[in-house]
């Protein structure tokens, strides 16, 4: 899954609970891998070295690909985290820093990715096997139908995490 939608459901779930910067972080850690759960579109990363064999050695190799690979990680983090301050930071009953926090414990895991690929040990390892554990098998190749997939789970999250300001 991309970045965008699991630090919106990340900052959701912090302005929906009204949580603390520890517990926004904490949360949207663990939002990260049950929405993992479910089906979703993948944009490619062409540094990306995969092993059909051992899906837990694969790599990132650092080059040209990876600079522009980096460059398209970052505007799906900088948009994430864009919608979540926009949406659950105005005029809510919740601090800056605990959505921000919500945001970067959503996103966190897949950056965790990167450094598992660079060091291979614990507790990168454990961390990594639990995030193919809960990640689906089942992809959507269409680039289409996930980008519109991920706008409705966005706003979805939007409108709970935006409720919240008014039923509390």
């Amino acid at each position: 899954m991309v970045l965008t939608p699991h630090a919106v459901v990340g900052a959701a779930i912090t302005s929906f609970f009204k949580l603390n910067p520890f517990t926004a972080f904490v949360a949207g850690f663990l939002s990260h891998f049950f929405i993992d759960l479910i089906p979703h579109w993948d944009y490619k990363l062409k540094s990306a070295h995969l092993d059909e064999v051992n899906p837990l050695n694969y790599d990132l190799v650092i080059g040209r690909d990876f600079y522009f690979d980096l460059v398209k990680i970052g505007f799906d983090a900088f948009l994430g985290m864009s919608l979540a301050i926009i949406f659950f930071n105005i005029g809510a009953n919740i601090s800056f820093w605990a959505v921000v926090s919500g945001v970067l414990g959503g996103i966190v895991p897949d950056a965790l990715q990167f450094v598992y690929t660079k060091w291979r040990k614990e507790p990168l390892l454990s961390l990594q096997k639990t995030h193919r554990l809960f990640h689906t098998s089942h992809k959507i190749y269409n680039p289409v139908l996930g980008v519109f997939l991920y706008c409705l789970l966005i706003i979805l999250f939007l409108f709970l995490g935006a409720w919240s300001f008014f039923i509390w």
